[in-house]
């Protein structure tokens, strides 16, 4: 009797624990929502996940907070998420860096598995980019001087998406970068066309105004872009790969299915708003918008996480 006992008590409580769950998500959201940026302010990541919060919020009806808590090429930002309450309150802003390409590279204290995709906003292409008066007008010209002497290159962390992109590309070419690491992909371009630094590999929010503007020049990227219709690909260069960023939201594994539903459903409405669109827009991101429940970008995640730890084994050995 005692054992029955023991066991339907569990079983009540497990039940009781489904029902507050399933009231909880389904008054969800009544507070504010904290969307964390494991990187600083003013970058490619931050950019885009203000502009998605802004919208959603309106959405949601409550407030849609972005916190930038950077460190570690994006680890303490990622791993604080991943610890955090599974009630949807805490999120964070995920990309290549942090879900794909840290965890092979770095030992981190999270992997793909700890996060539920919610929603993919936009990819960016990535760039090398030079200050106007720079000698290197093209990347030919580039490529042949950093092969004869080390050039510095910018970036934001040793073990970032774009040093490890970087790489890859340099290795590829011929090269190898001399290392100039900044806090955001912001800074490194401050650091270009403030002549401190030769180049730096740029995201087009980062460098785009700069571009635009005459004090700086996209030598390479990795797609043709409408802003940017004179700037050659990598492949153009014969380098294979894709080399682009995207910004996203994940939540931490274990969250209710309703939360992320209605996540998907107010981003759904948002992606489809002309000001939402031409926000990003004009700040050089590509709107490539994504549900979490969408199976060929989980598979193409997954696949590019496999290569990433192919590359990462492959470097170790060296």
């Amino acid at each position: 009797m005692k054992y029955i006992n023991k066991s339907l008590m569990k079983l009540i409580s497990a039940l009781t624990l489904c029902l507050l769950a399933g009231v909880a998500s389904a008054e969800w959201p009544k507070k504010p929502i904290n969307v964390i940026v494991p990187y600083g302010a003013g970058g490619d990541s931050d950019l885009t996940t203000r502009v998605w919060a802004d919208a959603v919020e309106k959405e949601l009806g409550v407030p849609v907070v972005v916190i930038n808590k950077a460190g570690g090429g994006g680890v303490v930002g990622t791993s604080f998420v991943a610890n955090a309450k599974k009630d949807g309150y805490t999120l964070i802003n995920a990309g290549l860096g942090n879900m794909l390409v840290t965890p092979n590279f770095s030992k981190t204290p999270y992997n793909f598995d700890s996060f539920v995709p919610v929603v993919k906003m936009t990819a960016v292409p990535l760039a090398v980019v030079v200050a106007k008066d720079s000698p290197y007008k093209t990347f030919d010209d580039f490529i042949a001087a950093a092969k004869k002497k080390p050039l510095t290159q910018g970036s934001w962390g040793a073990s970032s998406s774009g040093t490890i992109l970087a790489n890859i590309i340099a290795d590829q070419a011929g090269y190898k970068p001399k290392y100039v690491h900044a806090n955001t992909t912001a800074a490194s371009m401050v650091s270009v066309v403030g002549g401190h630094i030769q180049s730096a590999v740029s995201f087009p929010p980062a460098f785009g105004p700069h571009v635009k503007s005459g004090r700086a020049r996209a030598l390479v990227m990795n797609q043709k872009m409408a802003d940017f219709p004179d700037v050659p690909t990598f492949s153009d260069y014969g380098i294979k790969g894709s080399f682009e960023g995207w910004s996203g939201v994940f939540a931490p594994q274990g969250v209710p299915q309703e939360v992320v539903d209605k996540l998907i459903a107010a981003t759904t409405k948002v992606m489809k708003d002309p000001k939402v669109l031409q926000a990003y827009a004009n700040m050089g991101a590509v709107v490539d918008f994504r549900q979490g429940n969408d199976e060929a970008w989980i598979a193409g995640m997954q696949e590019t996480s496999s290569i990433m730890k192919g590359a990462a084994e492959k470097a170790k050995k060296k």
